[in-house]
């Protein structure tokens, strides 16, 4: 019986190498039993766009290979549909945060090869007003690093391109007056980092110890880090996120399945990589 699969491809991601590797990617699919349509993403042709052009094809699978912004695209587009086809994404990104978290392969090759063989698991997704993210929403410190770092220096450096454009921004490093409510209390401070994240990886970097997060758990990790006072203050901090130690008076760390968090001013949210805008945010977990 034949098996409709829908292959969203983002040209740009993993350096653009995709292009080369594409033709045998498509080829492991179709011996895998599948009929294989493919679609490119643009500036304006997006997942939801895609996704809407085939509205009236019963997809069986829907495949997207790009970095975690494409992934966050696509589901996007999926949890707004009626019927939610199975997804599944070959990790082209510079940093691949959620491919990471579930132990999955790089190899384009081999996850094209075997996908047949692969395990189906069940994922929370976070909604932010009226948004999905898939594995973090973030502000603060460095947040803004992914979109301010050239496409060009990242096709050339890698992930090492970020830390290039954050030694930059170390000195730009700002403070939120932020209010937020979790687990029936209700807090107030001035922080330098906000993320409320289901992944163990947050911009290339492990910011929470593995046994610590689950994807379907139904809870998010949620991070805050206080504006340190003096440079002891910085040492410190520095010091207890390199050994993922959060329960400690220089943050405030809580596991939740809501969350409510008003600021003073608009603060730039990266969901996923991807940037919004917004001063009262209330985030809730769906499967």
């Amino acid at each position: 019986m034949q098996k409709n699969m829908l292959l969203i491809v983002n040209p740009k991601a993993g350096k653009g190498t995709i292009k080369r590797k594409l033709p045998r990617i498509i080829k492991n699919f179709s011996d895998e039993g599948y009929f294989i349509e493919t679609c490119y993403t643009k500036k304006d042709y997006k997942p939801k766009d895609i996704l809407k052009e085939h509205k009236n094809v019963k997809l069986d699978l829907v495949v997207c290979c790009g970095g975690d912004g494409t992934l966050n695209e696509l589901i996007n587009a999926v949890m707004s549909m009626d019927y939610k086809p199975k997804i599944s994404f070959i990790p082209l990104g510079t940093m691949n945060d959620f491919a990471r978290t579930i132990r999955m392969s790089t190899n384009k090759i081999f996850l094209s090869k075997h996908i047949n063989e692969s395990r189906m698991i069940k994922s929370d997704i976070g909604s932010f007003n009226d948004v999905y993210f898939n594995y973090v929403a973030a502000f603060g410190a460095f947040t803004s690093v992914p979109y301010v770092t050239p496409h060009k220096l990242k096709k050339v450096f890698g992930k090492i391109a970020y830390f290039i454009v954050g030694i930059i921004y170390i000195g730009k490093i700002r403070s939120y007056n932020v209010k937020f409510k979790v687990n029936g209390k209700e807090y107030s401070d001035r922080v330098i980092y906000g993320s409320v994240s289901n992944s163990k990886s947050i911009g290339g970097f492990e910011w929470f110890k593995r046994k610590g997060v689950k994807i379907n758990d139904g809870k998010f990790e949620v991070l805050l880090i206080k504006r340190p006072k003096n440079i002891i203050g910085w040492i410190n901090t520095l010091f207890l996120l390199g050994i993922k130690k959060h329960k400690s008076k220089y943050f405030y760390y809580f596991q939740t399945d809501k969350i409510e968090i008003e600021a003073e001013k608009k603060l730039a949210w990266t969901l996923d990589r991807r940037i919004w805008w917004t001063q009262k945010q209330c985030r809730n977990k769906e499967q």
